[in-house]
């Protein structure tokens, strides 16, 4: 351990942080959200549970984790990750718990990279993705006793989704992406990861098209790029957090987002996408730091 926090690099935010930049010519910018209901509720106790949010044609399914101890507590916002990965999210929620956050997440939107998926239903699945988390975020807010500091937290695939989230929501406090990046096309037709390596060999096989026409389709159907949202962000908001031998999402994604996020405080750990998980509790401290710190900054500017 002593050797992984020595090989550990921390770039800290640029002196003078980039502001927000105008965002209303985003795709969603100016569409208003459909109104949220709560639709079902099963109480598992101690402030947790499990909900279905409905809102126009869309259906939520979420689950709530509440902090020990008097609140209000801060509110973080999980967004899942590409495949898997329930384990994943429940650790994660559990450790911001223990933090001093409450927490939520919801179900996927929809399996993304499957057979059947072109470029125009991925960007698809991405908008459907990001209302998603818009609308826990909606319904959080509507029932608040009283207002808390609102967060996100996107690992993997889920910090393109709250690099976009972020964007859109310009009233949040804050956000960490970890082991994310940009540039969609060239990191679908590069990335290592098992599913993306099937998507783009049934693609061959079916399409009879190569890496260079994914680039090309990707490029010219994704409207939800986070290369397209970062810079409506305020960049002393965002943490990052990389993986310096990372073949899921190779680090020049990752440094594409790092830039175009304005170069936000960043942490570089010596490990690869699925090993990063060796730091796990280093990770989930660093990220509550970043957001404790967010609150701090906030009141004393008040």
């Amino acid at each position: 351990m002593a050797a992984l926090l020595a090989g550990c690099a921390y770039a800290p935010p640029p002196m003078h942080a980039r502001p927000r930049l105008p965002g209303t010519a985003l795709p969603g910018a100016q569409d208003p959200l459909p109104d949220v209901t709560l639709d079902e509720w099963h109480d598992l106790g101690n402030g947790n549970g499990q909900g279905v949010l409905a809102a126009g044609t869309e259906r939520v399914r979420f689950e709530l984790r509440s902090a020990t101890g008097e609140g209000p507590h801060p509110f973080v916002l999980l967004v899942p990750i590409l495949a898997g990965g329930a384990d994943l999210m429940a650790a994660v929620a559990n450790g911001l718990c223990a933090r001093g956050f409450d927490v939520a997440f919801c179900a996927r939107a929809g399996g993304a990279l499957t057979e059947g998926q072109r470029g125009a239903e991925l960007d698809e699945l991405f908008r459907r993705t990001v209302l998603h988390q818009r609308l826990v975020l909606q319904w959080q807010r509507n029932h608040e006793r009283q207002p808390v500091p609102h967060f996100v937290l996107g690992l993997s695939l889920g910090g393109m989704v709250s690099t976009v989230v972020g964007a859109l929501e310009p009233e949040l406090d804050g956000l960490a992406i970890c082991l994310s990046g940009a540039d969609l096309p060239d990191l679908v037709a590069t990335s290592s990861e098992q599913r993306v390596e099937r998507w783009r060999e049934w693609r061959r096989r079916t399409d009879g098209v190569g890496d260079d026409h994914l680039r090309w389709e990707l490029a010219q159907a994704l409207r939800h790029e986070p290369l397209r949202f970062a810079g409506a962000i305020a960049t002393d908001r965002v943490l990052m957090v990389s993986a310096a031998f990372d073949t899921v999402v190779p680090l020049h994604n990752q440094d594409a987002l790092w830039e175009a996020l304005g170069r936000p405080a960043r942490l570089v750990l010596p490990l690869g996408h699925y090993t990063a998980g060796l730091w796990f509790q280093g990770i989930l401290d660093a990220v509550a730091d970043h957001f404790h710190g967010r609150i701090a900054a906030t009141a004393s500017a008040r």
